[in-house]
C-alpha cells in the first residue's frame, strides 16, 4: 500500500506521522516519510527514490506540487493548490483537503456555513482553499490580504470586516496580523491555522469568541486525506485523543 510521505519546509515537527500511525494501527508496517526540503525539485526526486505511494504537501510547496500531478481533482482545479498527491497506477492525482477541514470545524462547533458571511485572512493555498470550501457549503465570502490584488481587501479593513461576518478563518502567522485584530464579539467563531496559542486567540477569548485552533481544522483535513491516501477509513477517535479534541 505504501510508503506514504509528507513534504514541506519545515515540517520535521509535523503531527502527521503520528497521526497516520494513531489512524492505523493495522498498518504499523507501513512507512510514513518526512522530507523536509528547501526545494520541491528536490523533494519530488526524493519521493521516487523512495518509491511513495501518496504524500501530504504542506507549506510552501502546496503550488509546486502541481506541476507533477497528471490530474486534478475538482477542488484543486479552482483553488490552485494542492495539500495531497496519491499514485494509483502511475497516474499522480492532486487532491484538497483543506477545505472539508474549514468546513468540517465550523459544522462540529455548530457554525454550519450556510447563509453566513465568512472572511478569510490571507489569500495563499491555505486561504483559496478556505474560501472555496466555505462558498461550496453556502456562505458569502470576503477575504483580506497582506498584499493588494483586485477583489482582495487590505489587512487595516479587517475590523470593518468583522461588522458583517459571522465566521473568521486565519492563515497568515501571528505575527503578520499585527494589531488589526479588532471588533471581535461572541457573534464570531473563528477557525485560525496556528497550532501555537496566538494573539488572535487571546484577542477572541477576551471579546468571548468561540476560538478554533489549528489541531481542528489539521484533524477534519486528515481524516478525509488519510481515506484517499489509503482508501480504509481511519479510526477518527484515535486520532482526536492524539490531538486531544
Amino acid at each position: 500500500m505504501g510508503p506514504f510521505a509528507i513534504i514541506g519546509n519545515p515540517v520535521k515537527s509535523s503531527l502527521s506521522p503520528r497521526l497516520f500511525n494513531a489512524a492505523y494501527p493495522q498498518l504499523s508496517g507501513e512507512i510514513y516519510h518526512v522530507i523536509e526540503t528547501p526545494d520541491a525539485l528536490l523533494g519530488w526526486q526524493r519521493i521516487k527514490e523512495l518509491s511513495i505511494r501518496g504524500f501530504n504537501v504542506t507549506m510552501p510547496f502546496k503550488t509546486d506540487f502541481l506541476k507533477v500531478a497528471d490530474k486534478l481533482a475538482p477542488a484543486v482545479q479552482q483553488i490552485n493548490a494542492t495539500n495531497l498527491l496519491t499514485n494509483k497506477d502511475g497516474i499522480w492525482t492532486a487532491w484538497n483537503t483543506d477545505t472539508t477541514g474549514v468546513v468540517n470545524s465550523f459544522r462540529e462547533a455548530g457554525a454550519d456555513p450556510v447563509g453566513k458571511n465568512a472572511l478569510i485572512i490571507g489569500a495563499g493555498g491555505a486561504g483559496r482553499a478556505a474560501a472555496w470550501g466555505l462558498k461550496q457549503a453556502g456562505a458569502v465570502v470576503f477575504v483580506a490580504n497582506r498584499t493588494s490584488r483586485p477583489g482582495l481587501y487590505p489587512l487595516k479593513d479587517i475590523p470593518l470586516l468583522l461588522g458583517k461576518c459571522n465566521l473568521v478563518v486565519n492563515t497568515i502567522p501571528p505575527e503578520g496580523l499585527g494589531t488589526t485584530v479588532t471588533g471581535l464579539s461572541r457573534n464570531h467563531t473563528i477557525l485560525d491555522a496556528s497550532y501555537t496559542i496566538a494573539p488572535l486567540q487571546n484577542a477572541a477569548i477576551s471579546a468571548g469568541a468561540r476560538y478554533l485552533g489549528g489541531y481542528h481544522w489539521l484533524y477534519h483535513q486528515a481524516v478525509e486525506g488519510f481515506a484517499i491516501l489509503t482508501g480504509l477509513e481511519p479510526d477518527s477517535r484515535a486520532m482526536r485523543k492524539l490531538l486531544d479534541l
